[in-house]
Parts: C-alpha cells; structure tokens; sequence
C-alpha cells in the first residue's frame, strides 16, 4: 500500500466527517461575528494554554501571515469578548471564548456520532491504527520538531465514541505534515513569503506580481514585501520573467520539488509502525467512507 494514496484516501475521510456536522456549526460561528479566520483563533488560544497566545505563537505555524494580521485578529476577537488582552498584546481565552469552543466542539463530536459514518468495528479498529501513526509521529525524533501535532493533540478526546477520536486524529496527523513541510524548507534561509510566492508560481496558480498580491492579500503583508519576496527568489535563480510573466526556473522547479519530496520524507517516517496488512486494512475501512 502506497503512503501517499493512503493519505489520499484518509485526508478524503476527513472531507466527509466535516461534512457531517459543518450544518450544525455553521450556526455557532455565525453567531459569534467573527470571520473563520478569528474563530481559529480562538481554537489556537485552547490549545496554546497554560501559555498566552501571541501573533509570535502563531508565527511558527503559520509564517506566510503578517504578525500585525494575527495581531488584529486576536484584537478583532478580544473587542467581541472572545479573549482578553493580558498585556502587551498576550491574549487568553475569556469566560464567554472557553464556553463557545466547549459547545462547538461538543455539538460538532455530538453530530458527527450520530451520523453513523462507519459501522462501530471498522470505526474501532480504524481509530486503533490511526493512533499508532498519531502517537509514532509524537515520539519520532526531529526533524520535524512537533510543535503542530502536540498542540492539535491536546484536543484529542477519549477513544470512545470513535468518530470524533479518528477526526481529531486525522486533524493531529495533518498538524505534523505542516511540522514536516516546515521542516522542509527553513534550513534553506528562504524566507516564507518567498517560499511562498514560489509555491504559486511553481503550482501555476499565479504568473504575475499582481496575481500574486491579490491571491495572498489575507496574508496582511504591503505589496513591497512581495516585490521583495521576488528579488530574493531571483538572486537564488529560482525564477525568471517580468512582473508580468513569472515563470519557475529549472533550478527553481528542482528546490521545490525537493521541498516536496522532504515534506513527505518527513511526515511518512513514522508511519512504519503500521505493517503492509494494516495499511491495507486502513485503506478498506477509509473506502467505506
């Protein structure tokens, strides 16, 4: 069994079980007046505690956003009463933050249960060998760091009902592939919104600076920093063109197809601790789906 059509087929799973309560939390967020984004947000100060949450906390994780966005996220949610700014910009969840995550977590683990996605040996037997990848990846030693996975774990619940464990399990396994692709690429001394950049023009998705500035507007940063971004990507000769027509240069196209090929290198490593019958197993319960 291939490592990478089994992640195929579990990332596919995962579509499914959010389809089967996404209806019963669209209401909550909608109701809380915050964008998704802000809403995360709050997820991510859950897991970060007993420490504060910080736009430097959520640097390391997601490096391609400007520290001044997360900032005015974090703020955006603390006005609404979901966090409470501490001082020095370090925010906690408030009363009325911990007890909206508690309920969406509750209804989505609820809703998800009850949709009866898996008969209950296949769901048992699936979240089994799905806790032997999540808890080899914890313990295998870095490269990558784990920072990801340890905080998607802390949300990790009791393996009874089983549902919501394999979602939650899915969700911690998608956490140590950022760690991997981290891992993958900041050795180099690439920045990350030229690491970035690269990915867009390398995937086809933008050719020109004024694609590229709208795609990543989310992302906080002024223009100036991808025109930057450009420059650095140029003296490594991973690009060529005008602002207009970017193109990836053959030494570019290999960087990240090297990047590529660590992120999996990394992130498949721990996953010998499932033999070739269980991982054919995995795929036959994944496919019930």
């Amino acid at each position: 069994m291939d490592d990478h059509f089994l992640w195929d087929l579990i990332r596919e799973s995962w579509i499914k079980i959010e389809a089967s309560f996404d209806p019963a939390i669209k209401p909550i967020v909608a109701e809380s007046e915050l964008n998704i984004r802000e809403w995360m947000l709050i997820f991510a100060a859950m897991t970060f505690e007993p420490e504060d949450t910080t736009p430097s906390h959520l640097l390391v994780r997601g490096p391609y956003t400007s520290s001044d966005q997360y900032l005015t996220r974090l703020e955006n949610a603390a006005d609404k009463g979901y966090l409470e700014n501490k001082s020095n910009n370090h925010f906690r969840l408030s009363d009325k933050g911990r007890e909206s995550v508690t309920n969406f977590i509750k209804v989505a683990r609820e809703t998800m249960e009850a949709a009866s996605l898996l008969e209950e040996p296949d769901a048992r037997n699936l979240a089994n060998l799905l806790e032997c990848l999540v808890k080899n990846s914890l313990e295998n030693p870095p490269p990558p760091n784990t920072w990801s996975i340890n905080l998607s774990y802390k949300l990790m619940p009791a393996k009874e009902p089983a549902l919501p464990y394999i979602e939650q399990a899915i969700s911690s396994l998608s956490a140590y592939r950022d760690d991997a692709h981290l891992a993958s690429w900041q050795s180099s001394g690439l920045s990350a919104i030229a690491l970035e950049s690269l990915t867009l023009i390398w995937r086809g998705q933008v050719s020109s600076v004024g694609q590229l500035t709208e795609k990543l507007s989310f992302r906080g940063h002024p223009d100036k920093m991808y025109y930057d971004a450009l420059a650095e990507l140029r003296e490594h000769e991973y690009i060529s063109g005008f602002q207009n027509v970017l193109r990836v240069t053959e030494e570019g196209k290999l960087f990240r197809d090297r990047v590529e090929a660590s992120t999996d290198h990394f992130f498949f490593a721990p996953w010998t601790c499932l033999n070739a019958d269980e991982k054919e197993q995995m795929a036959e319960i994944l496919k019930k789906f």
